[in-house]
């Protein structure tokens, strides 16, 4: 069961968030998924058309890739320490696109439901980001 619900991640990762494959989705994800905690999102993230318009919109402002630095399970949740790639090629947050590099560390919480993502939590570290691109004040 561990296994399997790791698998799910990994390709979480890898073909929706890095290859941007949509149609993967439906595959992973429950569709009343939502994302209970999320500190990279602007807006709710509920079901699989929430799902694919976080990862396109991370794509478009942020053109980000992600890393799996550790990846561990038990029972039903899986918890993800990763690394964002990011590249500043798009106004965000009234930042003008620079074309810098950042990584940004997070950590994720899914729970798994009859074999598919169901919920997550997501803590990504923007703030050393925001603060070289002067978003928020560098105290």
């Amino acid at each position: 069961m561990s296994e399997h619900n790791k698998r799910l991640v990994r390709r979480f990762y890898d073909e929706v968030e890095n290859q941007g494959k949509l149609e993967v989705v439906e595959e992973l994800f429950a569709a009343d998924f939502k994302d209970v905690y999320n500190t990279a999102s602007p807006f709710p993230v509920k079901g699989i058309e929430g799902v694919k318009k976080l990862a396109v919109g991370l794509h478009e402002h942020l053109n980000l890739s992600i890393d799996i630095e550790d990846l561990v399970a038990e029972g039903d949740k899986v918890v993800a320490r990763i690394a964002c790639g990011i590249t500043h090629k798009n106004p965000f947050f009234g930042a003008a696109p620079t074309g810098r590099k950042f990584v940004a560390q997070g950590v994720e919480i899914f729970r798994v439901v009859n074999g598919k993502l169901a919920e997550r939590w997501v803590y990504i570290d923007m703030m050393p980001m925001m603060k070289e691109l002067g978003v928020v004040p560098a105290h």
